[in-house]
C-alpha cells in the first residue's frame, strides 16, 4: 500500500490554518476581528481536531503495515522511539520559550494577562522543570504532550484491533470522552493547587480524555484502510446531511442573530473537552471532505501542501517557537500600516516550508550515505 497523499495534503492545509489562527491570536492580536473569521473555519470545528483525527489515522496506517511487515514487537518499539522524539521536539520547544521570557522580562511580562501563560511567565524556570513531566503547560506547549501520551497508549489500541476487539476500543473511547465532559482536570487542578498552591501546576487546554477519541477514531480507520477492510458508506443522504449540518454550524459560528435566536451552551461546543456539537460538527466536515476527496482526487493533490504535511512535526515545532519570538515584537507589528502587516503576515506563513526543505534535505544527505569498506592492506 502506497503512500497517501490526500492525508499528507490535509494535514498540511491543517498546519496552514493553525498558523494562521495562532498569528491572529499573538503577533497579530491587533487586527481586531480577524481571527473571528479564521477561527472555526467550517463551523465550531478547528484545525486542531483535523489535525489531530490525521495524525491518529496516519499512526494507524504506518504501523499497522509495520506489524503486517515485521512484528507487534517491533511497531510497539517503533512507536516509543517516535514518542522519545516528540518528547525531545516538546523539551526544545519548552526551552526555548523559557529563554525568551527569561531574557525579555520587560516585554513578556504582558503575556501573564492570559490565565494559561500567567505561571510560566511568572515562573519559567520552575515551570520549565515540571512541563518536562507534563504538570505545568503553557499556551501552544500542552499540544505536542497531548501527542506524546496517544502514541504511548497506540500499542494498546493497536493490539485489542488486531485481537479483534473493535467494539471494546470504541466502547472504551466512548465512555472516556463522556467522562471528560466533566472536565477531569479542572477539578484535578483545583485540587492539588490548594493542595499545594506554590507549584505553578497547568494541565494545558485540552482534556486528554475527551481528544483521545478523535485521535483513537483516526487509529481505527487507519488499520481497517490498511487491512481492506474499511468500510464508509457512501450515502448521498448521509452526505446531505451532514452538507447542511456544516453549513448550519458555520452560520452559526459567525452569526450574531442566529446566536441570539438560537445559543448554545457552552459545553456544547466546548474546545477543551470537545463537547458533543463539536465533535459532531468534526464527524460531518471529515464525511464531507472524505466524499469530497473520493470524488475528485486530484483536488486534494496539491504539492506544496503535501509536502508541508510530510513533515509537520518539524514544522509544527517550528511554527511553536516562531510564535513565540514574533510576539515580542507584537506592539512594533501593531504600529505598522495595515499593507505592511500583511506583508509580513505572508511572510510567515510562506516561512513554514523552510523547515519542511531542512528536514527533506537532512533525511536525503542520510539516505545518500553509504558505507565504504576500509580496502586498506
Amino acid at each position: 500500500m502506497s503512500r497517501i497523499v490526500q492525508i499528507d495534503c490535509f494535514r498540511g492545509w491543517m498546519l496552514l490554518i493553525m498558523t494562521v489562527d495562532h498569528l491572529l491570536f499573538l503577533p497579530f492580536a491587533y487586527l481586531d476581528g480577524w481571527s473571528e473569521i479564521t477561527y472555526g473555519f467550517a463551523g465550531y470545528v478547528t484545525a486542531a481536531e483535523g489535525f489531530f483525527l490525521l495524525s491518529g489515522l496516519v499512526s494507524g496506517v504506518v504501523f499497522t503495515k509495520v506489524i503486517e511487515n515485521k512484528s507487534f514487537k517491533y511497531a510497539q518499539r517503533k512507536l516509543w522511539y517516535r514518542a522519545r522524539e516528540l518528547y525531545f521536539w516538546h523539551l526544545l520547544c519548552f526551552i526555548s520559550a523559557a529563554l525568551i521570557i527569561f531574557c525579555f522580562p520587560a516585554i513578556t511580562s504582558d503575556w501573564a494577562k492570559n490565565p494559561y501563560m500567567t505561571e510560566f511567565v511568572e515562573n519559567p524556570l520552575i515551570s520549565m522543570i515540571m512541563g518536562a513531566f507534563f504538570t505545568s503547560l503553557p499556551n501552544f506547549l500542552d499540544i505536542i504532550p497531548v501527542y506524546v501520551l496517544f502514541l504511548i497508549v497506540t500499542p494498546f489500541i493497536l493490539n485489542r484491533l488486531v485481537l479483534g476487539k473493535f467494539r471494546v476500543i470504541l466502547f472504551c473511547s466512548v465512555i472516556f470522552w463522556i467522562l471528560a465532559q466533566l472536565r477531569p482536570q479542572q477539578f484535578l487542578l483545583s485540587g492539588i493547587k490548594s493542595w499545594l498552591p506554590i507549584l505553578p501546576w497547568n494541565f494545558g487546554y485540552f482534556e486528554i480524555f475527551a481528544w483521545q477519541l478523535i485521535f483513537i477514531l483516526g487509529i481505527v480507520l487507519g488499520y481497517y484502510l490498511v487491512k481492506g477492510t474499511l468500510s464508509i458508506p457512501k450515502s448521498t443522504s448521509l452526505l446531505l446531511i451532514s452538507l447542511v449540518f456544516t453549513i448550519f454550524m458555520l452560520c452559526h459560528r459567525h452569526s450574531s442573530y442566529f446566536q441570539l435566536v438560537l445559543p448554545l451552551q457552552e459545553s456544547w461546543i466546548s474546545v477543551s473537552s470537545l463537547g458533543p456539537l463539536r465533535l459532531l460538527n468534526t464527524v460531518a466536515l471529515g464525511y464531507v471532505l472524505f466524499r469530497a476527496a473520493s470524488q475528485f482526487p486530484n483536488y486534494f493533490n496539491q504539492k506544496a501542501f503535501i509536502y508541508l504535511g510530510q513533515h509537520s512535526l518539524y514544522v509544527f515545532t517550528y511554527h511553536i517557537i516562531f510564535l513565540y519570538t514574533l510576539t515580542l515584537f507584537r506592539m512594533q507589528i501593531s504600529e505598522l500600516n495595515f499593507v505592511v502587516q500583511m506583508i509580513i503576515f505572508g511572510c510567515c506563513l510562506a516561512s513554514l516550508w523552510a523547515p519542511a526543505y531542512v528536514h527533506s534535505r537532512w533525511i536525503a544527505r542520510k539516505k545518500a550515505v553509504v558505507y565504504i569498506p576500509n580496502t586498506n592492506i
